[in-house]
């Protein structure tokens, strides 16, 4: 098994777990407001991932990186923790889970727009195709327009895929142009203590240190935060070591299958048929984006 398809199963798997913990986060989310949620499960990959770096892994702290190594993680972590985290969790208050895990989706798409830009990594012809083809299924998934309430929804959402993909693309960048700068974990462990921290100070200060959360929310929230936050954002560091930022996002979409699998028996939500058809259609663009053929290649296959 090459690297590059070991890298691709390690992240199918992790994303199946994230899109479990984010369907039963969905339903503690009618107990727990977004703000107070999303600082918890910081807190809890905070401590998580300090405890994995440097009691676990044993790596030292940085203390020669430069100012240019220094921005990735600053950046990273305001964009990830301080602002995504937020905007995807108060966007799941509004949206039913599977039209939200559909949006989050096509931060994939949105990552190869802004990787021509920021890594000068040009997608193969085909692979433009397939995106033009997944972005056509979001007319088929929404049978109608959404109601005022989902439009806030889609909104906050949108705007956390922006910060998402370019998230994306700054750890792409950071792992190609400065790979022993900083391993994976200890990006990873930065990042969420700059971007994290400041949120998790607002969430004592505004929610203080006692709660009454019932056991099935704490194991929600510790889920959401070691393996949709910590574990999620090593394995998705790690693999930017070989697949393109796009290809790693574009893979992660696999998501919208799982969460909408998983959300009928957990969150007592159904698939219509126009979301259903959406999905085949974002599926096969997602396929379409995995061939990488040259523009002369495919005109001599039609040649012959």
């Amino acid at each position: 098994m090459n690297s590059h398809l070991k890298a691709a199963l390690a992240l199918i798997v992790t994303i199946f777990f994230a899109a479990l913990v984010i369907v039963l986060a969905k339903v503690s989310l009618e107990r727990i407001s977004p703000f107070t949620f999303n600082w918890l499960q910081i807190l809890v990959a905070l401590v998580f991932l300090t405890l994995y770096t440097f009691l676990w892994k044993k790596e030292p702290f940085p203390r020669t990186l430069t100012p240019v190594q220094w921005f990735y993680p600053v950046a990273i972590g305001l964009a990830n923790f301080t602002l995504v985290r937020y905007l995807f969790l108060a966007g799941l208050e509004h949206l039913p889970v599977t039209t939200h895990a559909y949006l989050v989706n096509f931060v994939g798409l949105v990552t190869m727009i802004l990787s021509i830009f920021i890594m000068q990594e040009r997608p193969f012809l085909i692979q433009a195709l397939g995106c033009i083809v997944a972005l056509s299924g979001l007319t088929v998934y929404f049978e109608q327009l959404p109601a005022p309430e989902e439009m806030n929804g889609i909104f906050l959402v949108s705007a956390g895929v922006f910060f998402l993909a370019l998230t994306n693309n700054l750890i792409r960048r950071f792992m190609v142009y400065h790979p022993q700068a900083l391993s994976p974990v200890m990006l990873s462990t930065i990042a969420i203590w700059i971007g994290g921290m400041p949120l998790v100070v607002w969430g004592i200060s505004e929610d203080g240190l006692h709660f009454n959360h019932s056991l099935y929310d704490w194991i929600v929230i510790l889920a959401n935060g070691i393996i949709g936050l910590a574990l999620t954002l090593i394995v998705f560091n790690q693999v930017l070591k070989v697949l393109r930022s796009y290809e790693a996002s574009i893979l992660a979409s696999t998501g919208i299958v799982f969460v909408g699998v998983l959300a009928i028996p957990i969150a007592g939500e159904t698939l219509s048929s126009n979301k259903i058809i959406g999905i085949a259609i974002l599926l096969t663009g997602i396929l379409l984006t995995q061939f990488k053929i040259p523009l002369h290649s495919l005109l001599n296959g039609f040649k012959r």
